[in-house]
């Protein structure tokens, strides 16, 4: 019968990687992600006899290193400049000219998207690249969902503009 502090040694090495990894995702910042990740599993380990897991071990932890991932980026007020200028957009072609074509549309967006004032840029990518959620994002940067939803908006539409996608 393998004790307590087995299994969760067990559990640790198991998801430890895949944790470290999604909280990098968010805070950009190797030894900051493993912290985060360590930090949730020391929480784990001290609340173990008192947690419910009404959706499974794997959500409830992914779920908490997002949380803890969300207060250290409002705790650290990263500076918007640390925010990447560009991301990567893949490309499912194949074909040499599909492969231009994907890189010239792929640096039309980077350009639209480097246009947008800075608030409304960082809403932007918290949106579309880390998928942050408009609640999570107004925490992040301090403002209201409403303003989250009015940027990303302005956003939106600088963009069908930008690319010639207005509608008529």
């Amino acid at each position: 019968m393998t004790s307590e502090l087995e299994q969760f040694e067990k559990i640790f090495r198991h998801y430890r990687p895949g944790l470290c990894g999604f909280a990098h995702s968010i805070v950009n910042n190797h030894s900051d992600s493993e912290e985060i990740v360590h930090d949730v599993f020391v929480s784990v380990w001290e609340k173990r006899s008192n947690l419910t897991l009404d959706h499974g071990l794997k959500s409830y932890l992914f779920t908490a290193v997002k949380n803890r991932c969300l207060n250290h980026l409002k705790k650290a007020r990263l500076p918007f400049a640390e925010m990447p200028d560009e991301f990567e957009a893949k490309s499912h072609t194949h074909g040499a000219d599909k492969v231009l074509e994907g890189r010239e549309l792929e640096k039309q967006v980077t350009d639209a998207i480097n246009e947008l004032p800075p608030k409304c840029k960082q809403a932007f990518l918290l949106s579309r690249m880390y998928e942050f959620s408009y609640r999570e994002i107004a925490e992040v940067m301090e403002i209201s969902t409403k303003t989250v939803e009015n940027q990303i908006g302005i956003a939106l539409k600088h963009l069908k503009h930008r690319l010639g996608k207005t509608r008529n």
